[in-house]
């Protein structure tokens, strides 16, 4: 992304809404707005300064103005752009865009989701595909599960190499004190839990839970009054592959390479490396439901490591929902 200025931006406030099994009197748009007063008092703004809004659910299909109305405000800029998980890396850009431009001073990004309240099939209504719909498959996690059968075809790459992927990210979550498991999980119980999609059992699989969050974006100059040190976007990139699995070009390799690599030219960088120094984060978002899906975008082409710790991962955040057309990544310095 050619046009944004190294730096042009800084994330001034970040907050998530409740988390778990929360919805059952809240909306999206009500989880939204929670995560958003929360983010706002992080970094010391209110709500009247907010003059940029930017949002995604596929629960509302209208999400900016049902949010703009639920707050009370009329932004001066509004994006609702929809791809999947990986929406709100390239609300990042477009955000980024947008205070460059003088569109607006404050930004600030939501999600919100009541899925694991209303379940799946009312969360997220699948359309119709003739190539894949009539096969049944458990969207999005056949997906992944194709995509990981090839993986360990291609590149030998073993059952418990995945798992281990599970087993790091339960790792993660032990360290989260609001996090919905409590408990360590083992390669051993990965394996034995219950068949979703072939390769891949529940324990491969994404939680689903009801929660959100927001993101607070300002211009460097505003960011320097307020009262955290900010975090600076210094590179942006974005590709898009596909939209359904069987149209994916070769399955282990995802738009992930050369949206990493648009990044790291605009932050200059001769190359991507996951642990730089100086607390430089470098940050996929990649549409993929499966736990397995971050390992395998991060080294296409080779085998997996038989061992991935979170010790191995605390300077580097990998998200992950959704499906493997999208993929956007970000680069930011605090």
């Amino acid at each position: 992304m050619d046009g944004l200025q190294r730096g042009a931006a800084a994330i001034v406030g970040v907050a998530e809404s409740d988390l778990g099994a929360v919805a059952q009197d809240m909306s999206p748009i009500d989880l939204m707005a929670q995560g958003i007063h929360r983010a706002l008092g992080d970094c010391g703004l209110a709500l009247r300064d907010v003059d940029g809004l930017v949002c995604a659910t596929a629960q509302s299909r209208t999400s900016g103005l049902a949010l703009a109305e639920y707050l009370g405000i009329s932004p001066a800029f509004v994006d609702t752009t929809i791809l999947g998980g990986s929406s709100f890396m390239f609300h990042l850009a477009h955000a980024q865009a947008a205070l460059q431009l003088g569109l607006c001073k404050v930004a600030v990004i939501a999600y919100g989701s009541t899925q694991r309240t209303i379940g799946r099939r009312h969360a997220s209504v699948r359309e119709y595909n003739p190539y894949e719909t009539p096969f049944r498959p458990f969207l999005p996690s056949t997906a992944y599960a194709l995509a990981a059968s090839r993986h360990m075809h291609q590149y030998g790459t073993t059952r418990e190499q995945l798992a281990t992927v599970a087993v790091a990210a339960r790792e993660w979550a032990l360290l989260n004190p609001v996090a919905w498991e409590k408990k360590p999980l083992t390669i051993a119980e990965v394996l034995s839990a219950r068949m979703i999609s072939y390769p891949f059992t529940v324990r491969d699989c994404c939680l689903v839970t009801d929660g959100g969050g927001a993101v607070i974006m300002t211009t460097p100059e505003r960011a320097r009054s307020l009262k955290k040190a900010p975090v600076y976007m210094l590179g942006c990139g974005q590709a898009i592959t596909h939209a359904n699995i069987s149209s994916m070009p070769d399955l282990t390799v995802t738009g992930a390479l050369p949206s990493g690599r648009q990044s790291a030219g605009q932050h200059q960088w001769r190359r991507v490396v996951l642990l730089p120094p100086r607390n430089v984060w470098a940050v996929f978002a990649d549409r993929g439901d499966t736990a397995a899906a971050p390992r395998m975008r991060c080294a296409p082409g080779r085998r997996l490591p038989d061992r991935v710790g979170a010790r191995q991962w605390r300077r580097a955040v990998v998200a992950e929902h959704g499906n493997s057309g999208n993929r956007s990544y970000s680069v930011i310095e605090q």
